[in-house]
């Protein structure tokens, strides 16, 4: 994925080609539990390299591109139709993560990055209206959150998706969870967010926030660092941000601040880029190497330390918590009645633990 830093990695990788030395569906299955195939393609084609593979492997990453050519490009166009909606009501969206990288031009191609939900932050006062509008627009939500919080209190309102179209969306009161909104909330992204020079009335994150956020949504809200899990589409995004800003340089605007140079200097071994990303080890990064090795060398360790560490999190942080909070919060209180006396709740939260231990979510 960094061919153009490593031209020699290409002439490798012609040399397995020729030798019948790579197991190509091994390979195709980690690109696409990592969503990177559309990357993947695009690197081999420029470095040359597609004519060296299997000619089915060939058309399969080719076919996978335009398709997400094809889904990216009614994204944009969704992008246009969420942003008239806010416009209309005096409200300019910060479109954030893969949408609005997009939107700002960090990748060459528009089918270069595997896009999920569309995020964006609006001002908190216009939070709940914005859910309204959508749902006047004919979304709908069908999710259940995983703290099942009041709605107010959520960092983003239930998960909106329309027949129409492609993406999901998420509207955002605060761009990531309390627990990291010391250092960046947003008062803070307001200061740096940028317009973007295709659609007008919307902004996306500043390149330093863009490198701020990727971190706390791998490692800190999806727990990454605890399971030693790192999404090599979000490294790739790490890489492209680190081409128009030093890396580094965001860390004193990072509260978790070893964990940010684990995540880094992790990046920067994936890709043969130490120096680039971060110079020297840490001991959290020695660990996160470590889990993330035995994830990939074991199949019962990966198993059994992600699901005690979610069982642990359910346990002491969720259901606790929200007991501890029910003491003094009638709103908790009537919250959690009200679930333990809905029976659809129950199929629901069913649904969304299983959705864990089978790799549907993080």
């Amino acid at each position: 994925m960094t061919l153009n830093e490593h031209p020699e990695f290409g002439e490798a990788i012609i040399e397995k080609c020729r030798a019948d030395q790579i197991d190509w569906e091994q390979f195709v299955h980690l690109c696409s539990t990592h969503l990177i195939l559309p990357a993947i393609y695009l690197q081999f084609r420029d470095h040359h390299i597609l004519e060296h593979i299997p000619e089915e492997l060939n058309q399969h990453l080719k076919d996978i591109h335009d398709l997400n050519v094809n889904r990216n490009n009614l994204i944009l166009e969704q992008l246009q139709h969420i942003t008239k909606v806010l416009n209309r009501n005096n409200i300019y969206p910060v479109f954030m993560k893969g949408s609005g990288n997009l939107l700002d031009g960090l990748y060459a191609d528009t089918g270069e990055r595997i896009l999920g939900d569309i995020d964006f932050l609006v001002p908190e006062k216009d939070y709940l209206l914005s859910g309204s509008l959508f749902e006047d627009e004919g979304y709908t939500s069908k999710t259940l959150g995983a703290d099942y919080e009041e709605v107010t209190e959520m960092k983003h309102y239930p998960r909106l998706s329309h027949p129409g179209f492609v993406a999901s969306i998420e509207i955002h009161r605060i761009p990531v969870r309390k627990y990291y909104l010391r250092k960046y909330n947003s008062e803070i992204i307001d200061q740096e967010k940028k317009t973007v020079q295709s659609l007008q009335g919307c902004f996306v994150l500043s390149d330093n926030h863009k490198i701020i956020h990727n971190f706390i949504h791998s490692q800190l809200s999806n727990r990454g660092h605890a399971y030693g899990i790192v999404s090599f589409r979000d490294i790739y995004d790490l890489y492209l941000m680190s081409k128009r800003c030093e890396i580094k340089d965001t860390l004193p605007q990072i509260e978790n601040k070893q964990k940010a140079i684990a995540y880094f200097i992790f990046a920067g071994e994936v890709f043969g880029l130490s120096e680039k990303f971060y110079p020297r080890f840490n001991f959290s990064a020695r660990l996160l190497l470590k889990k993330h090795s035995l994830n990939l060398s074991s199949p019962v360790f990966y198993r059994l330390h992600r699901a005690g560490l979610y069982i642990i999190w359910q346990i002491f942080v969720i259901y606790l918590g929200q007991i501890r909070t029910a003491f003094h919060s009638k709103r908790m209180r009537q919250s959690i009645v009200q679930r333990l006396g809905n029976r659809h709740w129950y199929k629901s939260y069913l649904d969304f633990q299983k959705g864990f231990f089978t790799n549907k979510h993080d």
